[in-house]
């Protein structure tokens, strides 16, 4: 009998929790992240959660939030039965993460990555994370971990505008944008869009030029997750696989490879 297992995946903004039945997503829910930083609202979750879904033994949390994630993890462990893990880089990993110090790599980019590893074997894989943060970091068949790098995402780069300005007002970037804009709002929200779009285009050259004259590998797979995914890849050149699921997956990944009891 396959039993269910609970993932949650608390990021800067969103706490996305979901129920596996094997591989499959069999129940998923989204909240604000910050309405988890007390107990009674945790326990209000979780406790949601085992109502419709009685038989979760084993749970795992993977937090970029260490507050809400402890808290999360202490919830979870006075409830279940079974395991409750912490993503981190002290599991057992399906690919060899090279990293300065492992422990600083953060939890999402580990599930995301243990996913692509997973589910990518066959040749490199560029996993770009498009969130508060935008992450992309490469694995390479038979080496692992190959690098990557970190910059700010869209609703960061229109914070610095207006906090680091006297006159700029805030602008939050909700769809894609006409390349120039007309008012100083639709200038910001261009700029902010179109900039992050060429970014990561010309990361992309970039990256697969290296890949190219390193490795020798052409046939590079490129995925996307992230609360920015859809709205971003929608304007790349570039052909991406985006999966809003790619981080739970990853972590459920995780949970069956450090979990001794068979599911």
């Amino acid at each position: 009998m396959i039993l269910p297992a609970l993932v949650l995946d608390t990021g800067n903004s969103f706490t996305h929790a979901a129920v596996f039945s094997g591989d499959a997503v069999i129940d998923i829910s989204s909240l604000p992240t910050q309405s988890l930083e007390n107990e009674i609202e945790a326990r209000k979750l979780v406790e949601r959660i085992l109502h419709d879904h009685p038989d979760v033994c084993h749970a795992a949390v993977c937090s970029v939030v260490p507050s809400v994630g402890g808290l999360l993890r202490r919830v979870l462990g006075g409830i279940l039965s079974g395991s409750v893990i912490d993503i981190s880089s002290s599991l057992k990993l399906p690919f060899s993460l090279n990293y300065n110090p492992p422990s600083a790599f953060g939890a999402d980019r580990l599930a995301f990555c243990s996913f692509c590893s997973s589910f990518f074997s066959k040749g490199p894989v560029i996993a770009i994370d498009i969130g508060t943060a935008i992450t992309f970091d490469v694995l390479v068949p038979n080496e692992g971990y190959f690098g990557g790098l970190i910059m700010p995402g869209l609703d960061m780069m229109s914070a610095v505008l207006h906090d680091r300005t006297a006159k700029l007002p805030r602008v939050k970037v909700t769809g894609p944008v006409a390349l120039l804009g007309r008012s100083t709002a639709e200038c910001m929200k261009s700029g902010v869009f179109w900039g992050c779009v060429k970014q990561i285009e010309g990361l992309l050259k970039d990256i697969r030029h290296v890949l190219a004259e390193k490795n020798g590998q052409h046939d590079v797979k490129i995925i996307a997750t992230g609360g920015s995914s859809r709205l971003v890849a929608s304007s790349l050149q570039e052909s991406i696989l985006v999966d809003d699921q790619a981080v739970l997956k990853g972590a459920k990944v995780l949970l069956d490879l450090n979990v001794e009891e068979a599911w």
